[in-house]
């Protein structure tokens, strides 16, 4: 090899040294470039001639090498339309041109790995590049792609509005429902994209287990799934009956009897004792002093003494007291109807033991008096003692009474009192009696003589005791209740609920008293005459009898009319309630020929006959259901509230389930509930509604098939009760069948069918009962909608590309393929980050995502360039020493030819 051509093969290291520091610095340009695919370098050796003696070389030769097949990073991205290749393969894109406003794509294939496509003007897919992204066209008519890729274009701003033709219901209606179950309100649309409500109402059917479904829509107009009202509705009927009469408070009066068992007592009482009366738990009490007994002169005073106390400055007692002409004390309740409580004793105090002794203590002589002493034993004293002493013949005696217990105050007061009585009888003259200690000394003259004895009887044993005695029993007083019943089905409209409200039809009865000396006073009620002997009773009558405080009724009823044929059954009646009433102040005498005579137990007593009368009222009350009620309840309370708005009657409602409840306003306050039309009538009290139209729905039992149904499931649908509707149920209700409705609704563009799907015969799959007390809707799903308008476009993995609208809907566009090459590294590339098909690349080959070895799509995603930073770098240090040495291999052979030059000097 000659000098020149070493400088020929460093030039050729130069020029390839060179190109790789091209490729390397369009590497690091493009290092941030979406999709960019890096291009090495790769040397080829150049030979002019070789043999075995022989070689010439030619130098270098750089070619690109280009990694196209090598997969950048891929992150996500913010724009919903940047899509990357997760694998194989490359974007189908074509190139834009506008010309006159008007913009074509070119015809040329362009193949890229740049997925940062958005929306530009005209909603076309293109990337950063302008590059439009190519995709197969989805045909919504006929639901096939287009053979051949086209730039992918959103075209309707609109989304045409889809009537509705399915909803899809999951839900569960309970088992106990608590009141009204609330109708389920779907929003379907028609042809025009209107909404219109859908309602579904749900009401229990007669039996368990079944329900009337309703059907209605917002808007509809002529033919409708289900009549709105039947020729005929569910029976239905009212009915009353007594629970409780009425009865006024009467107040509690009880008797407490201080007596004495002792023999003929003159006073009955003694020093000590105590009489003792608690009332509701306070004791009050009257004890017996020396010092306080002149103010008793029997039981009747202590009575008396213990009724001012309790009438005292203590008012919490709760009772007034009195003392009775036989010297009872009398406690009254203060307020009828409160009862109290009542304990009596009696403490009865000492009796002292007295003996008295005779002394004669000096004989008369003629120059001597005769002297006697009385010596009475036993200083204290007791009421009703006597002490005496005969003197002579003449007696004289101290008796102790409550009144000259407090002179008296001891024996030597009485001995005193007896020394004086002697001493004052003329007919003891010269006879002379001195007390002293409890002895009379009595002296006569000289000579004379005399007889002296004494006695001391004392006050007899006292036993007293206190008794109690009831003169009229405590009546706690109630409110009349009355109950009206009504049935029938819900829903119905026109079902009619009548009763009146009424005072009852009562006579005043007064009665004749007859006033007895001595005995018992009697009260004679006649109520054959204004009544009737004879006359059967009346529904609504009311037979009352009043004395005292004490009244008892009997009102006839519907309930207990039967009981009564005759005036004279009801006056029985009220004989044996006044003689259940054993606390009363008197007693049945008669009752015989329809007149009842009572006694009173007391001698010589007087009662009140004022006979309590009610007020005359009556109310007519009527309520007829328009079909909004849910239940019974409903119905029961919305009578009760009418009831209650009512002003004039004395009686409020409450209401529970299909009861109403009449309590009157106070208590005793009488009156009767009548229903129209009575036992005559076929329905007493209601006229029968029509029944809403209604599809029939069986839960539990046995299915089409004969096969049972899983409890709670479907079981069985029929339109029987649709009238002229135009709802139609599944044919198949066998297992497994599908459940469903059909309806036709005329919104104004012609009958719209709609299919309410619930599930499956005999599973849980859709409308089910189970326990709940209301219905729970899962789900409810229609497939209708409105008009939309163009939001956004979004990209799927498999690479189907949909527009959104504001209407919810979603519109497929056309579908992006990944296109595959057999040798995607001999691509051509172009300007733009794009690649274009070579011989020797082969054919392009459109696949769907994830198919035949092409890559998978990954929505809001970007592949990065796949240039490595660091290893460019190392390359590009390579480079630049590989050129310095070549540039040394040039100036070495200048050196030589130089030196060469040099030898002709």
């Amino acid at each position: 090899m000659s000098i020149f051509g070493s400088m020929s093969v460093g030039i050729s290291g130069l020029q390839a040294q060179s190109t790789a520091l091209s490729n390397i610095s369009d590497n690091i340009a493009n290092a941030q470039t979406t999709g960019f695919k890096r291009i090495d370098t790769s040397f080829e050796s150049l030979v002019i001639s070789a043999s075995n003696t022989q070689y010439q070389a030619g130098g270098v030769q750089a070619s690109p090498n280009y990694v196209n097949n090598v997969s950048g990073t891929i992150s996500t991205s913010d724009t919903p339309t940047n899509i990357a290749i997760r694998g194989n393969g490359f974007f189908s894109v074509s190139k834009l041109t506008t010309v006159n406003g008007t913009t074509t794509a070119s015809t040329e294939r362009f193949y890229t790995r740049d997925g940062s496509f958005s929306l530009n003007s005209s909603r076309t897919l293109v990337n950063n590049s302008g590059f439009a992204l190519n995709g197969f066209s989805y045909d919504s008519t006929t639901g096939l792609y287009a053979t051949s890729a086209t730039p992918v274009q959103v075209q309707s701003d609109i989304d045409s509005p889809v009537p509705t033709k399915e909803i899809d219901l999951k839900a569960n209606l309970p088992t106990d429902p608590s009141g009204g179950i609330t109708p389920t309100q779907i929003q379907v649309y028609d042809s025009a994209g209107t909404a219109h409500n859908l309602n579904l109402s749900w009401r229990q059917g007669n039996t368990d287990g079944t329900w009337q479904l309703g059907v209605t829509a917002d808007g509809s107009q002529g033919s409708q799934p289900i009549q709105s009202l039947l020729n005929t509705g569910f029976p239905a009927a009212i009915t009353e009956s007594s629970l409780l009469t009425g009865k006024n408070d009467r107040a509690q009066v009880d008797d407490v009897t201080f007596a004495t068992a002792a023999v003929a007592p003159a006073y009955g009482f003694n020093v000590g004792d105590s009489y003792s009366v608690v009332v509701n738990g306070t004791t009050y009490s009257q004890n017996i002093t020396t010092a306080n007994a002149a103010q008793f002169s029997g039981m009747k005073d202590i009575a008396q003494a213990l009724a001012d106390k309790i009438n005292g400055a203590d008012t919490s007692s709760g009772v007034l007291a009195t003392v009775t002409s036989t010297g009872a004390l009398r406690l009254a309740a203060k307020t009828p109807g409160t009862p109290f409580t009542l304990d009596q004793s009696v403490n009865a105090g000492a009796i002292t033991t007295h003996t008295s002794t005779d002394t004669l203590v000096q004989t008369a002589t003629a120059t001597t008096p005769e002297i006697h002493t009385s010596t009475f034993v036993g200083n204290t004293i007791n009421i009703d003692d006597v002490y005496s002493m005969n003197v002579n013949g003449t007696t004289y005696s101290v008796t102790v009474t409550p009144q000259n217990l407090g002179s008296l105050s001891n024996i030597n007061g009485v001995v005193q009192k007896l020394a004086s009585l002697i001493n004052v009888d003329t007919g003891t003259t010269g006879l002379t009696a001195t007390p002293s200690n409890g002895t009379v000394t009595v002296k006569g003259g000289n000579g004379v003589t005399f007889t002296q004895s004494s006695s001391a009887v004392d006050s007899a044993g006292l036993t007293n005791t206190a008794t109690q005695s009831t003169y009229v029993g405590n009546t706690t007083g109630s409110k009349e209740v009355e109950k009206i019943s009504i049935t029938g089905q819900p829903g119905d409209v026109g079902t009619s609920y009548s009763f009146t409200v009424q005072s009852p039809q009562a006579k005043s009865v007064l009665p004749v008293e007859q006033l007895n000396a001595g005995a018992p006073t009697t009260y004679t009620y006649d109520f054959a005459t204004p009544y009737g002997a004879t006359t059967a009773p009346q529904v609504g009558q009311l037979y009352s009898v009043s004395l005292g405080s004490s009244t008892y009724n009997i009102q006839m009823t519907n309930s207990n009319i039967a009981n009564y044929p005759d005036v004279q059954s009801v006056i029985t009646d009220l004989a044996s309630r006044v003689t259940a009433d054993t606390n009363s102040p008197f007693t049945v005498q008669s009752s015989a020929g329809g007149v009842l005579t009572l006694q009173t137990k007391a001698n010589d007593a007087t009662l009140s006959t004022t006979q309590n009368l009610p007020p005359s009222f009556s109310q007519a009350i009527t309520y007829t259901t328009d079909g909004t009620e849910t239940s019974l309840a409903d119905i029961s309370g919305k009578i009760a509230a009418k009831i209650n708005a009512i002003s004039g009657i004395p009686v409020q409602a409450t209401s529970s389930g299909g009861t109403i409840t009449l309590t009157g306003n106070t208590d005793a306050a009488a009156f009767y509930t009548s229903i129209p039309g009575g036992s005559s009538a076929s329905t007493p009290g209601v006229v029968v509604g029509k029944t809403p139209g209604h599809i029939n729905l069986t839960f539990g039992g046995s299915l089409s098939d004969g096969t049972t149904a899983q409890a709670g499931t479907l079981s069985h649908m029929d339109t029987s009760s649709i009238g002229t509707g135009n709802a139609t149920v599944s044919a198949d209700q066998s297992a497994n069948a599908a459940a469903q409705v059909g309806f036709d609704f005329d919104f104004g563009y012609g009958l719209q069918h709609i299919v309410l799907n619930l599930g499956n015969f005999g599973q849980s799959s859709g409308l089910t009962q189970f326990d709940g007390t209301n219905i729970n809707v899962t789900s409810k799903v229609q497939d209708g909608s409105p008009a939309g308008t163009f939001k956004d476009v979004q990209i799927n993995a498999d690479g189907t590309v949909l527009a959104n609208y504001d209407n919810g809907r979603q519109r497929t566009i056309a579908k992006v393929p990944i296109v595959l090459f057999n040798n995607p590294d001999a691509l051509s590339r172009s300007t733009g980050n794009v690649f274009t098909e070579t011989v020797d690349s082969g054919k392009a080959r459109f696949n769907d995502t994830g198919v035949n070895g092409a890559g998978d799509i990954a929505s809001s995603s970007l592949e990065g360039s796949n240039v490595d930073i660091a290893s460019e770098f190392t390359q590009l240090i390579v480079a630049q020493r590989s050129y310095t040495a070549n540039t040394k291999v040039i100036t070495t052979a200048d050196d030589l030819l130089q030196d060469t030059i040099n030898l002709k000097r």
